[in-house]
C-alpha cells in the first residue's frame, strides 16, 4: 500500500537523494569554512576574552562564573570540551586551549544552522528547493561564519532558538507531547545562553491558545476552562506555599551561599507544574503539554544556569548592569559608537550593506511582507468566519510572531551590535529563500486529524520522491 504524503510530509522530501547530496555538501563546506578560522585572532575579540577568563576559574568543586554578562550555558560547555580535550593535550585548560574549546563548540553550533534551516523551510513551504536555497544562504553568510568562529554565546542562541521553533511547529501541527518537551529542553538551554530568548514563549502561547480554543469548541458550553483555572491557580498557590515552608525557620544554603525566597521559587515550581501537566490531561491536552514544556524548561534552566538561583543577588545586579548599558544609561566606552544612531533603522542598514547584502536583504524583507499580509488576511478572515478555532493558521505565523517581538524588544536599544539580532537570520533566510524560489504557495486541504497540510503541485510530489517510487495514489474517500 503507498503511503499518504499527508501523514509524512517531511519525510518523503527528504529521501529525495539529489537534496540529500546537496544537503551533506552544503553541511560539509560550512563546517570547513567556519572551522579554518579556529585557530586565527586568539585575543582579538573582546567578549571572547572575558568568556575564556570565566571560563578558566571554574573548577568541579566550583562551578560559579561569578559572571552573568551572559548565560552560563555556554561557559559549561566550552569547559566540557575542555574536559574532553584534555585527554590529548595537557593544554586544554590553559588561556590558548580554552579559546580552542569554546571556538570548537561555536562552530559545531554554527555548522547545525545549515541542516536546521533547511528543515524548518519543509516544515513551512513543503518544497525542498527553498530548503536548498535557505541552507545556501545559511551556509555563505559572510555575518554567521565570522561569528562562528568566536567563543561567545550568540551562535549558540541562534542555534538553540531555530530548534524551537521547528519544536513548535511541530507542534503546532501535530500536537505531540514530544515536539513540546523539546521546545522546552532547547528553550531553557537558551535561556541560560542567554535571557533575551524568553521571546521564545510568546509564540508558544499563542500556539497554546489555538490549540485549546480548537479543542474545547464553545466555551460557555463547557466547564473544562474552569477546571484549568483552578488547576493552575492551585499549582501557582502550591509552589509559593513550599517556598514559605522552606524558608520558615530561617535561609538554607546550597554550596555554602544562602538562598533567597524569589528565585527558589522557580526550581521549586518544577514538580507542581509536572504535577499539573498530568491532572490537566483530561481537561485540556494542549494545557497539559504546556505544563510539561514549562516543567522541562525550567528544570533544564536551573541545571544549565544553577548559580542564576544560587548567587540571586550577583546575577541581578549584572543584569542590571547589562540592561542600563543597552538603555544606554550607563555607557562605557565601547558603546559611544552607536550615539546618534536610529533605533531599528540602524539594524537594518548593518543588514542591507554589511552583514547580508542587499540582494538578500531585499529578498528577505519582500518574504517577510509577503508572509506577514498572507497570515494577516487569514487571520481576519477566519475571525470574520469564526473559524479561528476549528481550522489552523498558517505556520508562518509562528516564525513571524518571534521576528516581531525579538525585533521590536531589540533593535530599540541604544547599543545597537549587530550581532544582537543573530537568532533572526536564519528564519529570514527562510522567507528570503521563498522569494527567490518559484512556486511556493501550493494548495492546502485537509490532513487526517484535521490539522490542514499543503500539497504540492502537480509535479512536485514526482520531484520529491526517490528515483525509483511511482508517486502515491490518492486515498480512497
Amino acid at each position: 500500500m503507498a503511503t499518504d504524503p499527508l501523514k509524512k510530509p517531511i519525510s518523503w522530501l527528504i529521501s529525495r537523494r539529489f537534496d540529500l547530496v546537496v544537503l551533506v555538501v552544503l553541511t560539509i563546506v560550512g563546517a570547513s569554512l567556519r572551522a579554518s578560522g579556529i585557530p586565527h585572532g586568539v585575543g582579538f575579540h573582546p567578549d571572547e576574552r572575558h568568556m575564556v577568563q570565566v571560563t578558566e576559574k571554574l573548577e568541579a568543586q566550583h562551578m560559579n562564573p561569578k559572571s552573568f554578562a551572559y548565560g552560563s550555558f555556554s561557559f559549561y560547555a566550552a569547559w566540557g570540551f575542555a574536559k574532553i580535550f584534555a585527554i590529548f593535550s595537557k593544554r586544554a585548560f590553559s588561556y590558548d586551549g580554552l579559546f580552542f574549546s569554546g571556538r570548537v563548540f561555536c562552530t559545531i553550533m554554527g555548522t547545525l544552522t545549515i541542516p536546521l534551516v533547511y528543515y524548518l523551510a519543509l516544515l513551512l513551504y513543503r518544497r525542498s528547493p527553498v530548503g536548498l536555497v535557505a541552507a545556501t544562504l545559511m551556509t555563505f553568510n559572510v555575518f554567521h561564519l565570522q561569528l562562528s568562529r568566536f567563543f561567545t554565546s550568540d551562535i549558540t542562541l541562534t542555534t538553540l532558538a531555530l530548534i524551537s521553533i521547528i519544536a513548535l511547529i511541530n507542534a503546532y501541527q501535530r500536537g505531540t507531547l514530544g515536539a513540546y518537551l523539546l521546545f522546552g529542553f532547547c528553550a531553557g538551554l537558551a535561556t541560560a545562553t542567554k535571557i533575551s530568548s524568553a521571546f521564545l514563549f510568546v509564540p508558544l502561547f499563542f500556539v497554546i491558545s489555538l490549540a485549546s480554543l480548537k479543542e474545547w469548541g464553545r466555551l460557555d458550553a463547557s466547564n473544562k476552562p474552569l477546571a484549568c483555572l483552578v488547576i493552575g491557580l492551585g499549582t501557582v498557590a502550591a509552589t509559593v506555599l513550599a517556598d514559605m515552608l522552606l524558608f520558615w525557620k530561617g535561609y538554607p544554603r546550597i554550596f555554602k551561599q544562602r538562598l533567597a525566597p524569589l528565585p527558589t521559587l522557580v526550581p521549586l515550581s518544577v514538580p507542581f507544574l509536572a504535577l499539573a501537566s498530568l491532572l490537566l490531561r483530561r481537561y485540556s491536552r494542549p494545557l497539559s503539554h504546556l505544563g510539561a514544556a514549562l516543567a522541562l524548561g525550567i528544570l533544564v534552566f536551573a541545571l544549565a544556569e544553577p548559580y542564576a538561583i544560587i548567587d540571586w543577588e550577583t546575577f541581578t545586579r549584572h543584569t542590571r548592569e547589562q540592561t542600563s548599558m543597552v538603555q544606554g544609561h550607563w555607557r562605557p566606552p565601547y558603546t559611544i559608537q552607536y550615539e546618534h544612531t536610529v533605533p531599528y533603522f540602524y539594524h537594518l542598514k548593518q543588514m542591507l550593506w554589511y552583514t547580508m547584502g542587499w540582494p538578500v536583504f531585499l529578498a528577505g524583507i519582500i518574504g517577510v511582507a509577503a508572509a506577514f499580509v498572507r497570515c494577516a488576511l487569514e487571520l481576519l478572515d477566519k475571525l470574520f468566519k469564526r473559524e479561528i478555532a476549528s481550522t489552523p493558521l498558517n505556520p508562518e505565523v509562528i516564525p513571524l510572531i518571534f521576528m516581531a517581538i525579538f525585533f521590536l524588544a531589540t533593535a530599540r536599544f541604544q547599543v545597537k551590535f549587530p550581532r544582537y539580532l543573530l537568532p533572526l537570520y536564519p528564519l529570514f533566510f527562510v522567507f528570503a529563500a521563498a522569494v527567490i524560489t518559484p512556486k511556493i504557495r501550493p494548495a492546502r486541504v485537509a490532513a487526517p486529524g484535521g490539522v490542514t497540510e499543503p500539497v504540492p503541485e502537480p509535479g512536485d510530489v514526482v520531484a520529491s520522491l526517490p528515483d525509483s517510487e511511482p508517486p502515491p495514489a490518492p486515498a480512497a474517500s
